[in-house]
């Protein structure tokens, strides 16, 4: 899953809550801030792992994620393919949206702040969908398998007592 999983320090934690909280997910920015959330980093290091984590996206148009366990989310590794095979559907944008960030992504010019949400065992981004998108796609489209992924990993605090 996640390899060098720790606890973030106070300053780091706050960092997160400062950025998370001009997000459309700020609500995770007061789960951090009234500690019924901890904030932890780590690094995924295999591509297919990346792939298989879940997005944001429950719908795109009238598309919808095959029925999975847990909360239907379309997963890292098929929205693009998904996306591209269905140019006809209203996406309102979001295909030129992540074509552009992995543009950006190849040239190294975005900066990776990732959240996901360890919630009831599963695993969802809730900031950064875009840019972990772009991120699998390059590094897919360069055969990388094993990759150095930086995220952090907000969960409960009652999971660390």
């Amino acid at each position: 899953m996640f390899n060098n999983l720790c606890k973030c320090s106070t300053d780091e934690t706050q960092r997160q809550i400062n950025h998370l909280s001009s997000t459309p997910v700020s609500g995770i920015a007061e789960l951090l801030r009234s500690r019924r959330c901890v904030l932890k980093k780590g690094v995924v290091s295999s591509l297919q792992y990346l792939g298989s984590l879940k997005t944001e996206f429950g719908q795109i148009g009238p598309l919808v994620p095959a029925q999975k366990t847990g909360e239907r989310k379309f997963l890292v590794s098929e929205i693009v393919p998904i996306l591209r095979a269905n140019r006809n559907i209203p996406d309102d944008g979001l295909l030129q949206r992540i074509e552009a960030v992995i543009k950006k992504e190849a040239k190294n010019e975005i900066e990776f702040n990732i959240t996901l949400l360890l919630c009831n065992g599963e695993i969802i981004i809730k900031d950064g969908n875009k840019r972990t998108i772009a991120y699998y796609e390059n590094r897919k489209n360069l055969n990388q398998t094993a990759i150095n992924y930086e995220v952090y990993v907000v969960e409960s605090a009652q999971n660390n007592t």
